[in-house]
C-alpha cells in the first residue's frame, strides 16, 4: 500500500518531476560516459603495454636487470624452454636479445635499443606486426640484413619525408579537396622535403591562409611517406667488447601509440644479430611469455619463480607497475565521478521533496489524525524519493547504455589531441566500456542517494502536529 501511495505521490507534480528525474538522467549518462570513457582508455592502454610493450611475464639474469650488458644472458635456456613449453598457462612465448646501440643515416644520428626476436615466435606474442605504416615484419630473403624501426625512430633518422607527386594528385579525394587547391597542389610536383616543417612552410606559400588551416595537416599526412629500402649503420659492442658497425636495410616502419615505444625500440633477425655479437643461439637476453589473461600471467609469474629460483622473473604488474595502478583504481575513479555527480543531484532531490512535504502539511496531518503512523509516514516519503531517483536513473542507464554502445563501436576521435596523448601512451580514438558490474554499482548508489536524499524531508514531516497541521491552509 505504502509503495503504491508512493509511486502515484511522485506524479502528482508532474514538471516538478520530470524535472528532478531528467536531471538524474543526464548525471547519471554523464557519470557512465565519464566512466566509459576512462575505462575503454585504460583497456586499450593496458592492451597494447602487454601486447606491444612488456608481455605478460618477462624472464632475464638477474644481473641483467642491474646492468644491461650484452654477456649477461640467461642461464639454463634449454631449462627454461622445456618448462615453457609444458606449462599449460603458457599461451606463447619468444626468445629476444637486447642491444643499447647508435643508428645512424646519411643525415643523422639516433639511439634505441636493438631487439634480436625470431619473427614467427615474436608474431605469437606481440601484435606488433599489426602496426607496420610501411614494409613487412622481417619476412622475406635479402641480401642485406632487415631492420623494422618505430615510426618516431624513422622521423629521428630523416625517413619520414613529404613529396608531393602526380600519382597522389591523381588518386586524393576530390569530395574533400576541391580541383582549385590541386590546381594549386601541382605548382610543387615532384619537390621533395625532409621535414614537417619545410613541406608546411612552402604550402603556406600556395595555399590561403583558410585553406592551410582547413586542409593543411590532412595535406601533411597524405603526402607524407618514408624511405623504405634506405641503409642504417648501426654501432654496437659485441660479446668480446669490440666495437662493430653493421648496416641494415629498413624494411618496415611501425607505429603504435606510444610514440616514445616508436622512438626508442628497433627489431632484427636474433639469428644474424646472434652472428655478429658472437652469441651462441641460446643466448638471450629476454624471454617474452603470453598467457590467456592479464591474472593468468601474475599466476604464472609466481609459478614460474618457483620453478626458475636463478632468473628474475617479473609480471607485467611489476614490469609495468603504472598499468598495475591503473587497472586496479580504474574502478574506484569511476565510482568517485559518479558519486560526485549524485552529490551534487542530491540538492535536487531534497529540494523536491521538501517542497513536496510542505504542499502537502495539511493532507500529511489529516493522514497522522485517522490513524497512519508516524512510521507509515516515514517511510511513504522515503519510497517517493526512491521513486524518484530510481525512474531518472533507469532512463539514465538505459540512455547511457544506447550510447555507449553507439561510441563503442564508432570510437570518439580526440585527434586534436594525439601528439600529447601518443607521449603518454594512449589512443586519440576512444572505445568506451561499461561492465554489467559498473551499473550494478551505479544503481545501488543512486539507491543509496535516493535514501539519504529524503532523510531530511521525512524527518520535516515525522514533526507535524495533526493538529497544527490540519489548521493549514
Amino acid at each position: 500500500m505504502i509503495l503504491l501511495i508512493g509511486w502515484k505521490n511522485v506524479w502528482r507534480n508532474r514538471t516538478r518531476s520530470l524535472v528532478v528525474i531528467i536531471a538524474v538522467m543526464l548525471g547519471i549518462f554523464g557519470g557512465v560516459m565519464a566512466t566509459g570513457i576512462m575505462q575503454g582508455w585504460i583497456e586499450q592502454r593496458i592492451h597494447d603495454c602487454i601486447y606491444k610493450e612488456v608481455a605478460h611475464v618477462q624472464i632475464h639474469n638477474p644481473e641483467y636487470m642491474y646492468n644491461e650488458e650484452i654477456q649477461h644472458t640467461i642461464t639454463d635456456y634449454e631449462k627454461l624452454a622445456n618448462i615453457l613449453d609444458t606449462l599449460p598457462e603458457v599461451v606463447a612465448w619468444s626468445p629476444r636479445v637486447k642491444l643499447f646501440v647508435m643508428a645512424k643515416t646519411s643525415w643523422t644520428a639516433s639511439g634505441f635499443v636493438l631487439k634480436g626476436v625470431d619473427p614467427e615466435k615474436e608474431m605469437q606474442v606481440s601484435e606488433l606486426y599489426q602496426d607496420l605504416a610501411e614494409g613487412d615484419f622481417l619476412e622475406g630473403e635479402h641480401r642485406r640484413p632487415s631492420i623494422v624501426i618505430g615510426s618516431k625512430a624513422a622521423e629521428n633518422l630523416k625517413l619520414l619525408n613529404y613529396e608531393i607527386t602526380s600519382e597522389k594528385l591523381d588518386s586524393i579525394d576530390k569530395e574533400v579537396f576541391s580541383a582549385g587547391l590541386v590546381e594549386k597542389l601541382k605548382t610543387l610536383n615532384k619537390k621533395r622535403f625532409r621535414n614537417e616543417k619545410d613541406f608546411r612552410d612552402e604550402l603556406k606559400k600556395v595555399l590561403a591562409k583558410r585553406e592551410m588551416n582547413e586542409y593543411g595537416d590532412k595535406l601533411v599526412k597524405y603526402f607524407s611517406f618514408y624511405r623504405m629500402g634506405t641503409s642504417i649503420q648501426v654501432t654496437m659492442q659485441n660479446k668480446s667488447g669490440e666495437i662493430m658497425n653493421l648496416v641494415f636495410k629498413v624494411r618496415g616502419v611501425y607505429k603504435t601509440f606510444n610514440s616514445v615505444f616508436d622512438a626508442m625500440n628497433a627489431y632484427v633477425d636474433r639469428d644474424i644479430l646472434n652472428r655478429y655479437t658472437d652469441l651462441a643461439g641460446n643466448e638471450v637476453h629476454e624471454v617474452a611469455v603470453i598467457t590467456a589473461d592479464n591474472e593468468t600471467g601474475v599466476k604464472v609469474a609466481d609459478k614460474l619463480s618457483a620453478y626458475l629460483p636463478e632468473q628474475d622473473i617479473m609480471s607485467w604488474r611489476k614490469s609495468s607497475p603504472e598499468m598495475a595502478m591503473y587497472t586496479d583504481f580504474s574502478a574506484v575513479m569511476a565510482y568517485i565521478y559518479v558519486a560526485i555527480i549524485l552529490f551534487a543531484l542530491a540538492f535536487g532531490i531534497i529540494n523536491t521533496m521538501m517542497m513536496s512535504v510542505l504542499e502537502r502539511i495539511k493532507e500529511l496531518g489529516m493522514l497522522m489524525a485517522i490513524g497512519m503512523n508516524r512510521k507509515r509516514v516515514f517511510g511513504m516519503i522515503m519510497t517517493e524519493s526512491v521513486f524518484l531517483t530510481l525512474t531518472g536513473a533507469v532512463a539514465g542507464m538505459i540512455f547511457s547504455g544506447v550510447m555507449v554502445e553507439l561510441f563503442r563501436r564508432t570510437g570518439i576521435n580526440v585527434e586534436m589531441w594525439s601528439e600529447g596523448m601518443e607521449a603518454l601512451g594512449y589512443a586519440s580514438v576512444i572505445y568506451p566500456s561499461v561492465s554489467l558490474g559498473n551499473y550494478m554499482g551505479i544503481t545501488i548508489l543512486v539507491i543509496i542517494t535516493g535514501v539519504v536524499s529524503a532523510i531530511w524531508p521525512a524527518r520535516k514531516a515525522l514533526k507535524l502536529n495533526p493538529v497544527e497541521a490540519l489548521r493549514t491552509e
